[in-house]
């Protein structure tokens, strides 16, 4: 797409409930199999965000021997690209100026999200699919991911919405909306730990104690692991990670984020409490351990004032020597 020209994709024009019905009859499909098959095109695209329709095809066919051919699945797929739903149904010749014209097969279902005034959200998730396979649940999990706020049951996503219950100042009846909020800035992009506390932030929740804070990191990194991505073309972290091999597995480096920097910086997290907590908390690898501390070391080592001596440049900025101006 040439970013130089005004931004365009022809959507395909929305039919009315009516129009559509009648089109699903005509390839002939029963309105059973359309709702169906509709199911299978939201769940798809919230659980990959993007997948083509031939790969759609595949998961449907081997999760329902005798529901469609391929000749009425092309069928549908036309017709549902005239659908309001959740997903547009585009080919590479809607999406760029000069893309190729390609076989229906090969259009894509794409999550609503990722069409904006620009398609970099459509691009990173692309970049995060390579080299990775798709996570194919059973039919009963798959079609539960028609919700776009289906978020499975784990006690990773308990001990999570336990924690801002217990140690923030989250309020229970907004405990649903700022949890739903989290999970799908994960899922749909990956939200790490930095994203969740400037999302804290702006809708007012702050911890009990500092000492919360310092736990914090462990409780979300073990939820965010264990959420279906759609970069991971619906595979977890932890899952992505078992797949790779074992000298691969372990990271060397994990940078503290700005949050917790500026909390040491300005006092209201104690690096002696954080530290203990590192020293005790269960780690893939003592190097990482170790970077970890040597990070407060630096933090507290770059926030302590410097001494002034009675030769250096006043610190007021007068200009004048430190014995001859605040040091007198």
């Amino acid at each position: 797409m040439n970013r130089e020209e005004p931004y365009y994709i022809p959507i395909p024009e929305e039919y009315g409930r009516r129009k559509l019905n009648a089109l699903y009859r005509e390839i002939p499909l029963k309105d059973t199999t359309s709702r169906l098959l509709r199911k299978y095109f939201n769940a798809a695209a919230n659980l990959y965000g993007i997948i083509p329709l031939r790969k759609l095809y595949g998961i449907i066919s081997s999760q329902n021997k005798t529901l469609v051919t391929k000749e009425e699945f092309l069928a549908f797929a036309e017709i549902a690209r005239h659908e309001c739903e959740d997903y547009y149904i585009l080919g590479k010749s809607e999406l760029y100026y000069d893309g190729p014209d390609t076989d229906l097969m090969e259009y894509e279902v794409i999550d609503i999200m990722l069409i904006d005034e620009d398609l970099d959200s459509y691009h990173e998730i692309l970049r995060g699919h390579q080299g990775k396979p798709y996570y194919i649940p059973s039919k009963k999990e798959f079609l539960a991911y028609d919700n776009p706020f289906y978020c499975e049951d784990t006690p990773e996503a308990a001990a999570f919405r336990n924690f801002l219950l217990a140690k923030t100042t989250l309020q229970e009846d907004m405990m649903d909306a700022v949890f739903t909020d989290i999970y799908c800035g994960v899922r749909c992009m990956n939200a790490g730990f930095q994203e969740v506390m400037n999302r804290l932030n702006e809708v007012g929740v702050a911890f009990n104690r500092k000492s919360d804070m310092s736990v914090f990191p462990e409780v979300y990194t073990a939820f965010h692991n264990r959420v279906r991505m759609q970069c991971n073309r619906g595979h977890t972290p932890d899952e992505l990670f078992a797949l790779l091999p074992p000298e691969e597995r372990i990271p060397k480096f994990i940078s503290l984020g700005p949050n917790i920097r500026q909390a040491i910086a300005d006092g209201t997290m104690n690096p002696n409490e954080l530290r203990q907590g590192i020293l005790t908390m269960d780690m893939p690898s003592e190097e990482l351990r170790m970077n970890f501390l040597k990070q407060i070391a630096e933090i507290e080592a770059a926030t302590k004032p410097k001494k002034v001596g009675r030769n250096d440049p006043c610190p007021c900025g007068s200009g004048k020597k430190y014995k001859k101006c605040c040091g007198r």
